[in-house]
């Protein structure tokens, strides 16, 4: 067997390199990349076809020695497929470039004008729409062709004139074209630089916005678990140690009569520190879980709390005409009427203890005055449909300590606490001297739900009672 001819066979068989790739070009032409056309690619398409059926109306040819009859007569179809390779500058460059460089040979070959315009077309959108190597190569390639056809002419006819007008129309065709294209590329690469610079700093400045609001997160998170890990450890281990000392004594005492003033205050002392133990347990656990709800306080707690103050030797004169006693009023309502009444009775106890403290709740109109009689609503229970256009109205009046005014003996945070849980439920809170009573008047409307709302204005007179 002769071994020196077996290559043969394959290199025979093997299609040219120039028809694969045209080929593979082609392929790539799906429905997807012919639907991404741009509008204006198919007008130019189709202004480029108009000036070739120009051109040769007038008679305006390329070479016309080198003119071949066949593809003179068959130039319209050369022309469309340059043209369609126009469609294809954007989404498909390197099938452009070959159909385009295709026809336009075809039409230099057919004498034909419009190759020249096809050249200008094939370089400028190879270099603005191709890749960076393609455009690299249609650069040099272009420079190349420049200086072979200016040597070409010169060679071919021994005359500067021609050779120059060669070298001119390659300046037309082949530079002016790459040069143009070239910084249209560099334009838009700058363009897309500041674009994805702007939007690395604004992602920039997100992740640092959300970085800070976690670290202020996870601050507050730490706060909240001293605050927790403080109050079980100090306050709570005080009241348990109350709760416990004055259970003892009671224990001691049992053989007292229980009607005895002492064993009296003593029950209460225990009571008061259990169930402060227990609110303190509570704020404890909500510390701990960061949750924003709080204990709730209803009204009809507000009797046990009064006969509290009665009992450890305070005068409070309490009168409800709400329907039902408000236990029908929501919850929300019910824990700001209830804060606030008790925050007013420590405040009366601490600024004037031994005085007379009067606390009111009613249903007066929506609009009616503070000190108006009160209207409540008949025949529906509070906090239905029948209290629509009645507001909760909670008074609570107790004497100015005498030669006190101006004087705060607090934290300066009660009466703030106050406004903010009065607007917090959708309503008004004012706390201010009345003659000579310090007088809280609290209205929340009883209408509709109570929907949190943007804290009031949380200034309050500086003379009578700061908590």
């Amino acid at each position: 067997m002769d071994q020196s001819a077996a290559p043969a066979g394959p290199a025979l068989s093997r299609p040219a390199p120039l028809f694969r790739r045209l080929g593979s070009s082609f392929m790539r032409l799906n429905v997807r990349r012919m639907a991404k056309i741009k509008v204006e690619d198919m007008a130019l398409a189709g202004g480029y076809f108009a000036l070739f059926w120009l051109l040769d109306a007038v008679n305006l040819t390329a070479f016309g020695s080198l003119k071949v009859e066949q593809l003179a007569a068959a130039w319209p179809a050369i022309a469309v497929l340059g043209c369609m390779g126009v469609l294809f500058r954007r989404t498909a460059p390197t099938a452009m470039a070959w159909m385009c460089g295709t026809a336009a040979v075809g039409l230099l070959l057919a004498g034909h004008a419009g190759a020249f315009l096809l050249i200008f077309e094939f370089f400028f959108s190879l270099v603005l729409f191709g890749t960076t190597k393609a455009a690299s190569l249609a650069s040099r390639a272009s420079w190349a062709l420049t200086v072979l056809l200016v040597i070409a002419a010169f060679a071919a006819s021994k005359n500067a004139g021609i050779a120059v007008a060669a070298g001119v129309l390659a300046v037309v065709t082949l530079l002016t074209p790459v040069e143009w294209a070239g910084n249209l590329r560099k334009a838009n690469q700058l363009a897309e630089s500041e674009s994805a610079r702007a939007d690395a700093v604004h992602d920039a400045a997100q992740q640092r916005i959300l970085a800070e609001r976690n670290a202020h997160d996870l601050a507050l998170e730490h706060e909240r678990q001293h605050m927790a890990r403080e109050l079980h450890d100090v306050i709570s281990a005080r009241l348990s140690a109350i709760a416990l000392q004055s259970g003892a004594a009671l224990h001691a005492a049992r053989t007292a009569s229980s009607d005895t003033p002492g064993t009296v205050l003593l029950r209460q002392i225990r009571a008061e520190s259990v169930s402060g133990l227990d609110e303190l347990n509570t704020m404890i656990r909500l510390l701990h879980s960061g949750a924003s709800s709080e204990a709730p306080g209803r009204i009809a707690e507000l009797a046990p709390l009064i006969e509290a103050h009665r009992e450890a030797g305070g005068d409070v004169r309490f009168s409800n005409s709400l329907h039902d006693g408000g236990h029908h009023l929501p919850l929300p309502v019910q824990t700001t009427a209830y804060r606030i009444a008790s925050e007013s009775l420590a405040n009366a106890a601490k600024h004037a203890p031994g005085k007379p403290v009067v606390i009111s709740l009613a249903a007066v109109p929506s609009g009616t005055p503070a000190g108006a009689p009160a209207d409540p609503p008949s025949g529906t229970p509070a906090g239905t449909n029948g209290n629509a256009g009645h507001d909760l109205l909670l008074t609570v009046s107790s004497a100015l300590p005498a030669g006190t005014a101006g004087s705060s003996t607090g934290t300066g945070t009660g009466i703030p606490s106050m406004h903010f849980r009065a607007a917090h439920a959708g309503g008004t809170l004012t706390a201010a001297p009345d003659g000579t009573d310090w007088k809280v008047a609290l209205r929340l409307p009883l209408s509709v739900p109570a929907a949190p709302a943007a804290p009031a204005n949380t200034e309050h007179p500086t003379e009578g009672h700061t908590a």
